[in-house]
Parts: C-alpha cells; sequence; structure tokens
C-alpha cells in the first residue's frame, strides 16, 4: 500500500471512531437535555394538581385535549412508606383518544393530606421516540461521514501528491540508479529540510558506494590476474617435467598436482565470472531464443556426454524469449547442463523439455534428494564429485535472480529436476 493511501486510510478510521463517538455523546446529551425539561414541565403540572387537590378544588379531567394526562389513587400508609416520593420512568402507554401505544415520560408521587391519608399521584406525557431520534442521528452521521470522506480522501490526495513531490522524483532516481556507472546529478530542489537532508544524505551514500564499487572491482580483478599468472606458470613448468625422464611414481605426483592447479585455476575464474555478475558488469541485452541456445549446447556437450555414458534428449513445445545478456545465458545453461551430464549415473539420462514460460531439465543420479535449501549454495557440493568447483549452480542462480528468472530445484519421480521460468 503506497504512503498516500496508508495516510488516506488511517485519517479516515480514526475520523470514524470520532464521528460514532460525538454521535453518540450527542445523542446523550439531547436526550439527557429532553428528559430534564419534560421532567420540570411534569413536575409543574404535578404541583398544580396537588394544590388544587389539598385546597378541596375540582380536579380538570383526566383526558382534557393536552398531551398531559394523569390519574389520583389512594394508597396506605405501608405503601407510602416503602416507595419513593418521587420517581420518574419511561414507559409506554395508551392513548386512549389515539388509540394506540406511545412512549411517555411518567412521573410518580405520593403526598399527605390533611386529613392524614396518602395519595400517589401519576402524570404522563408523550415524549420523543428515541428509536426514531436514534435512527435519525445515525443516518445524519453516516451523511456527514461520507461527505467528509471525499473531501477528506481529495484534500488528502493533493496535499500529500504536492508535499510527497520531492520523495518522488528522489524514488524515481534511485529507481534509475546504477551502480556500474557514474550517478546522474541529483535534481531534486525542495524547502522542506527533511527532503533536503535526505538527498544530501543519499547523494553522499552514492558517490560512496560508487567508488567502494571501482575499488572492489579493480581489487577482485587485479587479484584473479595475479592469482592466475603464477597459476600458469606452475602448469607450465609442471608440463615442462612431464617431458623429461622421470620415473613412474613422479609422474603420477606431477599429474596428479597439474590437476589441483586446474582446479584452482578454475575456481579462481569462477569466482571472477560470480563478482562481475553480482556487480552487474554485463550490461548489454539481447533477444535470446532459449530452444536454440539448448540446442546449441546440447550439440557442444554431446563428447563430453558419450564420455560420461550419458543420453540427452531436448523436446520443444515452445519457443520463449528472454531480454538478457547473451553471454549469462550461455553461463546459466551451460551450468545446468553440465552439473546434469556430471552428476549423473553411467547410462543415465537427461531429459530437457522447453515451453512457452521457460525449460524443466531432469536427470538421473543419487537416488536421493538434495538439500533444496543450500543446492544453490556458493561451494554446496553433492554426490562425491571431488573434481567439481561447487559454484556451478550459485551462478545459475546469480544469473537467474540478475535477470529476475525463476530457477528451482525438487526431486520427482527419482529424477533431479531443475525448473526456469521467466
Amino acid at each position: 500500500m503506497s504512503l498516500t493511501y496508508r495516510i488516506i486510510f488511517r485519517i479516515s478510521f480514526s475520523l470514524l471512531i470520532l464521528l460514532s463517538l460525538w454521535a453518540w455523546l450527542f445523542y446523550m446529551a439531547m436526550m439527557d437535555e429532553v428528559t430534564d425539561e419534560v421532567d420540570d414541565a411534569l413536575e409543574l403540572y404535578a404541583e398544580t394538581l396537588m394544590t388544587r387537590s389539598l385546597a378541596g378544588k375540582e380536579l380538570p379531567l383526566a383526558d382534557n385535549g393536552t398531551n398531559n394526562s394523569y390519574f389520583l389513587r389512594e394508597v396506605d400508609e405501608e405503601y407510602a412508606r416503602t416507595h419513593p416520593r418521587l420517581s420518574f420512568s419511561d414507559e409506554t402507554v395508551y392513548i386512549e383518544v389515539k388509540r394506540e401505544t406511545e412512549p411517555a415520560r411518567v412521573m410518580k408521587t405520593i403526598f399527605l393530606r390533611e386529613d392524614g391519608t396518602y395519595g400517589e399521584l401519576t402524570v404522563m406525557t408523550p415524549t420523543i421516540e428515541k428509536d426514531d431520534l436514534y435512527r435519525a442521528i445515525a443516518c445524519w452521521v453516516v451523511g456527514l461521514f461520507a461527505v467528509l470522506m471525499l473531501v477528506i480522501i481529495g484534500v488528502s490526495a493533493w496535499v500529500i501528491s504536492r508535499s510527497m513531490r520531492p520523495l518522488y522524483r528522489l524514488l524515481g532516481w534511485l529507481d534509475r540508479y546504477n551502480i556500474t556507472e557514474q550517478p546522474e546529478p541529483l535534481d531534486n530542489p525542495t524547502r522542506v529540510t527533511e527532503f533536503r537532508k535526505l538527498n544530501e544524505t543519499i547523494w553522499n551514500y552514492s558517490l560512496r558506494n560508487r567508488k567502494l564499487f571501482e575499488q572492489q572491482k579493480r581489487f577482485i580483478g587485479n587479484a584473479s590476474h595475479e592469482l592466475q599468472t603464477p597459476l600458469a606458470i606452475c602448469q607450465s613448468r609442471l608440463e615442462m617435467l612431464c617431458n623429461t625422464e622421470l620415473s613412474e611414481e613422479q609422474m603420477g605426483e606431477i599429474i596428479k598436482t597439474l590437476q589441483t592447479l586446474e582446479h584452482l585455476s578454475e575456481l579462481n575464474r569462477s569466482l571472477l565470472f560470480l563478482s562481475k555478475i553480482d556487480n552487474r558488469q554485463f550490461p548489454e541485452v539481447v533477444a535470446i531464443d532459449v530452444y536454440a541456445l539448448l540446442e546449441q549446447t546440447v550439440g557442444e556437450y554431446r563428447r563430453l556426454a558419450n564420455k560420461e555414458q550419458v543420453d540427452v534428449h531436448l523436446h520443444e513445445a515452445g519457443r520463449p524469449v528472454w531480454m538478457m545478456n547473451e553471454s549469462l545465458a550461455k553461463a546459466l545453461v551451460h551450468n545446468l547442463l553440465r552439473n546434469a551430464i556430471i552428476h549423473n549415473t553411467k547410462g543415465g539420462r537427461v531429459d530437457i523439455a522447453v515451453d512457452a514460460e521457460g525449460f524443466v531439465m531432469r536427470n538421473d543420479g543419487v537416488a536421493t534428494s538434495l538439500d533444496a535449501d543450500c543446492i544453490f549454495d556458493r561451494f554446496y557440493k553433492a554426490g562425491g564429485k571431488p573434481d567439481s568447483t561447487g559454484l556451478g549452480l550459485s551462478i545459475v542462480d546469480a544469473i537467474a535472480r540478475l535477470y529476475n528468472l525463476d530457477v528451482s530445484y525438487q526431486f520427482e519421480a527419482g529424477k533431479h529436476t531443475f525448473r526456469v521460468r521467466e
């Protein structure tokens, strides 16, 4: 969720709570005020009736055409002592004239006459329909909330978009930023102190990262070449020794040493290649016909497959085209196919199925699943191949991540299965 929508959502949610609380307090305050006014009117009406009754004057008719009504009855001393002298209540009463029930405010009071008898006077007056009032207030609150929401969304979107414009420009600059290239000038003028500070900080960090990247690239390149040169010299000298008269045991030791040096040289080249991938030193992008690339690679590895006694079969169900660096595309396919052949069994198979989304490569091998969580880690080895560098699948994973390809491993039906999808 974007920052603008998150702010609007939180403002709207807070406003909903505040408006609901305000509506409830308004309803309670209004009902309290109405009740006080009605109670005062009932007390005044009851006082008038009691005064006339105590004075022996004739009382008005109970149904006198007004909204007020009453009735008076005699009560004993026990009743008067056990009941409150004055009480108010909300009740539903039957109106004879209207022949219907309505809500009413009822007041009961007990008074003592001069002759020592007690009377209970009940006066009542119709009051407002609380349910109707509650629904009316709720409707108005909902309407008010809807109007406020529309206003808030419009105003907030405008204010936030105007206020956040420097941030969006900065994010756009960061999207275009490439550590392998000299960064473009950060033209983002703003009068907001926090945004100015953020611009300065990010610009300084970009220059610092660019400098560190160049230093790291030079160091890796120099270190690789410095290692490659003595390795090549050692290999050359050992090969020269092989042309001299040596015992069989000495020749065997030299061959083992040559194999170790070749392994070190390959390891050095793979690490340098991984470093270049991580540093995005392959910016050129072309359209890659994945099926044609796989077909070419299978032909190149036919000799190795025959040597390892492995049958390779390529099946076409589509011809996906990926936009990526040609060298990296070849490296991805070469490492997967070489891995499938080298770690296969004698007389095994490699089946490659190509469809519109990518390809699936299945191969025989050890009869148990490999660790899917570690198989793409650097220097992970499984299958007992001592000459493996443990970097082939790491290179595949690094290339896939660079171009947002989905590469995964599963052990299905006794086959080691690698899927590469766009």
